[in-house]
Formats: C-alpha cells, sequence, structure tokens
C-alpha cells in the first residue's frame, strides 16, 4: 500500500460530513488532486496533484502551498497570509472553499480550493482538494448586424456625429474624411485635416520598430490599438486610446479607419487612484502595496551594483493598543500621525518610511556601509521615542521593538524581506535591546509557533485539556475554604503543560474565550460535586483573563456555568490580575459591579506585581487580594517582613480578605500566622493535583 493510501485510510474528521466525503474519495482516490498539508506545509498527496504540479513528492514535499503560488491572489491580499488565515480557519473546524491562483511556471493556474479539517494518527491536519478551473474559449456564430441594408447617406451620418473622433485615409497615407468630433478633439477643421498626413497630429516620435510593429498588425490582423500622445492645434499634448482598422473595399482599394478618444480626463483618475492605492490615508505615507515596489527597486538597483546592501526595518509600537483602549481610536489615529510625522522628520533623508497598517512602519535602507551602520540608525529610531507623544494637553509614551532583514543577504525577494523583518521584530519584542537582526533560528522558531498554535486549536476537540486543583486553607485552622482550578494540557504522551506555556498563545488567537468557558463550566460542575458529596461548603476560584471580561456576554456566561452546575454564585471566586483592571477601567467595574451583584467573589490575582492605584482598588467590587508568592518569599527578610504587613494592613483597611500565594514552609505559615486573619496557598498545603487526588488529601480526611 502507497504512504498515500496508508494516509488516505487513517484519516477522520469530527464531522460526520467530512466523514461521508472521506469515504467517497477512498473510492475513487484518483479522481482529482488531493494532499494533505500540516500547516502551510505539503506532507502527502495523491498521484493526481503530483501530475497537476508536475512534480515529484520529493519536489512537492519541499514547498508550501504559498510558494506554489504567485505573490498576490485576485484580491490584491499576498497569497501567504491569504493561506494562512484560510489554514487557522481550517483548523478551527471550518470547512473551507475560496478561488485561489496556483502558478505554473510564468503562468496562472485559477483553481477552486477546498480545506477539510481532518486528524491523522490524532494530529490535526488539513485535506486540500484541488478543482482546476479550464478557460474555454466559447465559438460564436458571425452574426448579421444589418449595416449592408443602410443606405450611404445613414452611415455617413453616423459617422459624421460619432462622439468618438474618426478619420479615414487611403493607399497613400493621406487623409480623406474626418467627422466633427475629430475636429473638436485636435483643434483643426476638416478643411485643414483632408489630404494631410495623420503623422503630424502624434507628439511621440515612431521609431522604425514601432512602424514595423503597426504594419505587422494591420498584415496579421488586419487592426491595431493602443495609447498615444497627440497634440493639438494650440501645441498642448494630450493622451488618446486609438484603434486602426484596415478596410478592403470590393473594388480593390485599401483604407484604414482610425477612431480615437481623448483620455486625459481618465488618465487623472487613474493617477489619482494609483496615489491613492500606494498612500496609506491616515499618514500620508507609502502602504504595503507602494513599499512592495519601492523594495523591488531597491533589489534591481542592488542587482546592478552587489558591492553594496540594503536593509529592511519593520517597526511595531509597544504600548499603542493601552491608547486605543483607553482613549478610542480616534485619539490612536491621532497618535499615529505624530508618530509618522516625527519619523518623517528624522529618517527623511536616509530612508524611505511606510506604513503597513495598524501600528506597523517600515524603514527602507540603501546603500549601507555595513551592519553597524544599519544598527546605529535602528538605535536613533529608538530614541526617537525616548520624549512622549503630545496630543491636547495629554502625554503619551510609546516604545518600539525593530526587526530588520538585509538584502540580499537574507533575500533578494521583496514579499519574503518583508516577512523575514516581521518574523525578526516579534524576537526583539522578546529581546533586551528592543533590535533584533533576521536569523535562521528565528525562522524556525516561528514554524514551531504556527505549529504549536495548529495544535493548540484541536487540544479541546480531542479533549486533551484538564483541570488541576491547589487548595487554599485558613491560616490558623489548616482547613481548606476553597480550591482554585488550574488548566493543563497534555500536548502529547509524555508532555503536559501548565497554562503559563500556553496561555499567552490561546490569548493571542482569542481562543481563551471559549477555553475560558470551559474551564468555568469545569470547575462550577467539579465544585458543585464536592459540595454534595463532602456537605463542606468549599468554594471554587477560577482565573479569568482580560479577554474574557471584556467579552459582551461574559456576565451571561457565568451565570449560565452556575446555573447548569447548580452551584451558589456565593461559591465562586473570580481571580482577576492587576493589569486587567488597566485595559478598559470603566467597562472593568462595570462588569465587576454586576458579578458581585449576583453574589460571586472577586479576587486581585498576583497583587503587589502591576501597576493599579490605591484609589481605583478602593473604588472596586473586590472581595480578596491574593498577595504574589515574591512577597512571600522574602519573608526570611525584615524588610520583607515589613512590607507583607504592609499589604495586610491595606487589605484590612479596605475590608479585604488576603489570600498568601507561595506558602512553602512551616517558618513563613508561623509568621504569617502572627499577621492573623489571612489564608494561605502553596506547596506547603499541596501542589495542584487531579480532583480525585484532591478529594482524598482534603476532603475524606
Amino acid at each position: 500500500m502507497s504512504q498515500w493510501s496508508q494516509q488516505l485510510h487513517s484519516l477522520c474528521a469530527e464531522s460526520l460530513a467530512i466523514e461521508q466525503q472521506l469515504a467517497s474519495i477512498r473510492a475513487v482516490p484518483e479522481k482529482q488532486p488531493f494532499a494533505l498539508l500540516d500547516g502551510d506545509s505539503f506532507i502527502g498527496a495523491n498521484q493526481a496533484c503530483l501530475d497537476f504540479f508536475q512534480l515529484s513528492w520529493h519536489q512537492l514535499s519541499r514547498h508550501s502551498l504559498s510558494t506554489l503560488s504567485p505573490g498576490r491572489q485576485h484580491s490584491g491580499v499576498s497569497s501567504k497570509d491569504a493561506a494562512r488565515d484560510a489554514i487557522y480557519r481550517a483548523m478551527d473546524g471550518d470547512k473551507v472553499h475560496m478561488e485561489w491562483l496556483l502558478q505554473d511556471g510564468d503562468n496562472e493556474k485559477p483553481t477552486r480550493l477546498t480545506l477539510w479539517p481532518c486528524i491523522l494518527k490524532q494530529h490535526p491536519v488539513i485535506l486540500l482538494v484541488i478543482t482546476p478551473i479550464e478557460r474555454r474559449r466559447q465559438q460564436r456564430d458571425p452574426i448579421e448586424h444589418g449595416f449592408k441594408q443602410l443606405p450611404p447617406d445613414v452611415l455617413s451620418s453616423v459617422l459624421e456625429h460619432s462622439e468618438e473622433a474618426i478619420y479615414i485615409t487611403g493607399e497613400d497615407n493621406r487623409i480623406l474624411a474626418a467627422n466633427m468630433a475629430m475636429s473638436r478633439t485636435c483643434g483643426y477643421s476638416c478643411e485643414q485635416l483632408i489630404g494631410q498626413q495623420p503623422g503630424f497630429l502624434n507628439a511621440d516620435s515612431y521609431t522604425s520598430d514601432s512602424e514595423q510593429e503597426f504594419q505587422q498588425a494591420l498584415a496579421a490582423r488586419g487592426s491595431w490599438q493602443g495609447e498615444l500622445q497627440k497634440k493639438r492645434a494650440d501645441g498642448s499634448i494630450y493622451p488618446v486610446q486609438l484603434s486602426t482598422s484596415r478596410i478592403d473595399s470590393l473594388d480593390g482599394r485599401i483604407y484604414l479607419i482610425t477612431r480615437f478618444s481623448d483620455i486625459s480626463a481618465r488618465k487623472q483618475q487613474q493617477q489619482r487612484l494609483t496615489e491613492q492605492a500606494m498612500s496609506d490615508a491616515l499618514t500620508g505615507l507609502p502602504n504595503r502595496y507602494q513599499l512592495t515596489k519601492l523594495l523591488n527597486q531597491a533589489l534591481e538597483r542592488h542587482r546592478q551594483d552587489p558591492s553594496k546592501f540594503g536593509a529592511l526595518m519593520f517597526m511595531d509600537l509597544n504600548g499603542f493598543k493601552n491608547i486605543n483602549d483607553s482613549f478610542g481610536h480616534g485619539v490612536g489615529d491621532r497618535v499615529l500621525q505624530l508618530v509618522a510625522a516625527r519619523l518623517e522628520a528624522h529618517c527623511i533623508g536616509e530612508a524611505e518610511i511606510a506604513r503597513l497598517g495598524g501600528d506597523e512602519f517600515t524603514l527602507l535602507l540603501e546603500d549601507c556601509r555595513d551592519q553597524q551602520q544599519v544598527e546605529t540608525v535602528a538605535r536613533e529610531v529608538l530614541g526617537l521615542f525616548d520624549v512622549p507623544f503630545e496630543l491636547e494637553g495629554q502625554k503619551f509614551f510609546l516604545g518600539t521593538s525593530i526587526g530588520i532583514a538585509l538584502f540580499p543577504e537574507h533575500s533578494d525577494q521583496a514579499a519574503q524581506l518583508i516577512s523575514l523583518a516581521d518574523t525578526a521584530m516579534y524576537s526583539a519584542k522578546k529581546h533586551r535591546s528592543h533590535i533584533q537582526f533576521y536569523s535562521a533560528d528565528m525562522q524556525q522558531e516561528a514554524e514551531r509557533k504556527i505549529k504549536f498554535i495548529n495544535n493548540l486549536r484541536h487540544a479541546m476537540g480531542l479533549r486533551q485539556f484538564s483541570l488541576a486543583y491547589q487548595g487554599i486553607v485558613d491560616l490558623d485552622t489548616g482547613h481548606v475554604i476553597a480550591a482554585e482550578a488550574l488548566l493543563r494540557w497534555q500536548k502529547d504522551e509524555h508532555t503536559l503543560l501548565d497554562a503559563r506555556d500556553f496561555l499567552p498563545q490561546l490569548e493571542e488567537t482569542g481562543m481563551i474565550v471559549k477555553v475560558g468557558q470551559w474551564v468555568l463550566e469545569q470547575a462550577c460542575r467539579q465544585a458543585a460535586k464536592w459540595r454534595e458529596t463532602s456537605g463542606k461548603p468549599l468554594n471554587i476560584s477560577v482565573n479569568i483573563s482580560p479577554l474574557q471580561l471584556e467579552h459582551p456576554d461574559f456576565v451571561d456566561m457565568v451565570s449560565h456555568a452556575l446555573a447548569k452546575a447548580s452551584l451558589p454564585a456565593e461559591s465562586l471566586i473570580l481571580e482577576i490580575t492587576e493589569s486587567t483592571l488597566l485595559r478598559q477601567p470603566l467597562q472593568a467595574k462595570g462588569v465587576l459591579v454586576q458579578l458581585r451583584e449576583m453574589g460571586v467573589h472577586i479576587a486581585i490575582d498576583d497583587f503587589g506585581t502591576g501597576l493599579s492605584s490605591l484609589s481605583r482598588l478602593g473604588s472596586l467590587p473586590i472581595d480578596s487580594l491574593k498577595i504574589d508568592a515574591e512577597f512571600a518569599q522574602q519573608l526570611g527578610d525584615p524588610q520583607g517582613q515589613k512590607l507583607f504587613a504592609a499589604v495586610v494592613q491595606l487589605a484590612r483597611a479596605l475590608d479585604i480578605i488576603y489570600i498568601a500565594e507561595g506558602v512553602e514552609s512551616h517558618e513563613q505559615q508561623s509568621l504569617l500566622q502572627t499577621m492573623g486573619g489571612g489564608y494561605g496557598q502553596g506547596y506547603l498545603f499541596g501542589e495542584p493535583m487531579d480532583a480525585g487526588a484532591f478529594s482524598n488529601r482534603f476532603l475524606h480526611s
């Protein structure tokens, strides 16, 4: 059995409809081109697919869907971005249909692609179905238009009053007739035109090659058309769309009928549209399309002179999202204009600046001496953000991260350079200097991230998520009063990941809302079960991400989870971080008030690590503070004890319960007991464990 046959028979799908499609494909496996994708890479294909691409499997396996496509699709979107978006949608469980251009040498093949989400040996993959679209020319019967039946004077009147300029020349290339539109357009009367050779109207200088092309077209097709520059009687130049047709009359004479129209207005409109298409409407800077054009021009110049090199810097603004969230997109747009103006004022002499969208900018440098010069420019750009941006008396502090791709060292293709600089920028965000040059390791890391996210998207469908529980105990009595639910991901047979290892990816992709709701419902159900079997009033604590709290239906989601589990609202504790309160403070407060009115308890998690003000803390419906584990680690130091005691006094002053996180020793517990009235959580009382172990440890003793 071939590799493709083995793969095809091992495929399965969560959707019954796709399972039925797979059955029909297995019945006729070579009916049309099929392939398997892992992310954007080919991992299998049938013979029809190999024949379609005219590649061996060894050759195809080195490609991806985007590398077998032209740079851009008909929509203008880059093939790489469009393929990535389609693959993400398919990995989310959608069946994706789309019109798609594939590349065959210099030719483009129109196709219809279907992407089906499948599972191969418990690994999420995509079945790609390729349907070629053939462009056939339809033969049409000749149609008699009836012009032969019209009298000559009617035809003459039609030509005379046509809105299109028309003139007729004979075999000696002299004008025999011209209509009124011809006179209006060129400014000469019919008397001045008749008998003249029409070349005197042309503003273009024609070469022998141009004349030869014109004559060859007339001889081969009987016609020629194109755009030319003509000159009016007043000397002004104007563009025209012109066509010339050869007519062989019944008496054996040859006539040329030429029609043209002034396209000045159309050209001006095209120019305006071109400028708009190449410029960012908000800042006036070149956009992605214009940047690609500038890059291609720069690359061509460097091919002619390989002694020098250039660089593309990809910038992303740090902290800009907070401006949009706190002050609105109108203010955010004006801040972007200030950023663009500052970049232009400093860099316009040495770099082409573009805005790709959102808070992403690029700088294109040519004729660089060495990498050190590029890094110097990057540091100067970083320095531009040391001074805040001022708008209507408000100061906005922003930073930036800069990724750099060099050409032709890293690539000599414009689209790939942008992608590589983008990849380097994401690495720069994690680097202390906020400047990073592209390296192959970054690309490998980006590919690993895509694969990681693809696997994460299918984790819920494959039931790989689970909850662990850690007890929260009364420091004085040692009795458990609550359990914190902690998300875990069984990524594969040997890998169990804590939430901190994949939470950023859940938030980045927006999956946190769906997964967070699952966690909430599971935790409430488990708490209700424990309360029923143990008879103890155990509470359950669940971590909530900023995206969940900002979701318009979050309060309803909480209410639904409680009702579904038959759990009293007073038994649920929602933990939010201090940073969550800073994103959209008014909205956050409104949601917390609604939850508190339901009876749900609210806890501030990792207190002491964020930036929330004491005034805001006092105005929020908060029940408890979870003091970050770093404070407990400093209890062995007198200064650390004073700091912890100060936080405890703050909680008491606000009538808020405190929970000490990270309690790992009896010494820490004893010190905390002297402060009184608190709760603790940490390895001293038990590490996170599954529901069964938690029940045996705390509820059956």
